[in-house]
């Protein structure tokens, strides 16, 4: 009887740890190519297109990019190679971004959750979230206006 106790233990314990371990070393599922769906965005003069590329960078760090055509044909760019531990990380850009560094976390395998911050203020939160298609991504945004008031914007991705 003990015998047959410990045997489930640890066979229990086992598929415990492996099946841990599997789930770590999956893919993340937003990793890939992104667009907004534009003709769904609630703003003035929207951009013609908004690209984000999402790559793994190796020793289980991240790659981001992300460029926008705006309606008069500018562009702008921004890139930012992460860890998605809550550090921070410096983002790099040109155009009219307004993030220079964030901090990432995946909370599980459908989610990526950002804090911005420029010129040394908070900027915005981001959250990714996979659609059960695998073709959408929802991106909620939370800003805060001049008064400090907050307000949430939704954006739509398709993927490429």
């Amino acid at each position: 009887m003990a015998l047959r106790v410990i045997r489930a233990v640890s066979t229990a314990i086992m598929l415990l740890v492996f099946g841990t371990l599997a789930y770590g070393a999956e893919k993340h599922l937003l990793l890939g190519t992104w667009m907004v769906d534009v003709s769904r965005l609630k703003i003035p003069d929207p951009p013609r297109s908004v690209t984000l590329t999402l790559t793994e960078a190796g020793t289980g760090r991240f790659h981001m990019t992300v460029d926008i055509v705006h309606s008069d044909g500018s562009k702008a760019h921004g890139e930012t190679t992460f860890q998605p531990d809550g550090t921070a990380a410096q983002g790099e850009g040109e155009g009219s971004a307004d993030v220079d560094v964030v901090s990432m976390t995946m909370p599980n395998e459908r989610t990526l959750v950002m804090g911005a911050g420029f010129k040394g203020n908070p900027t915005s939160t981001r959250v990714w979230s996979l659609a059960d298609d695998g073709r959408h991504m929802t991106e909620t945004i939370i800003r805060h206006a001049a008064d400090g008031t907050p307000y949430t914007i939704t954006n739509t991705w398709l993927r490429q």
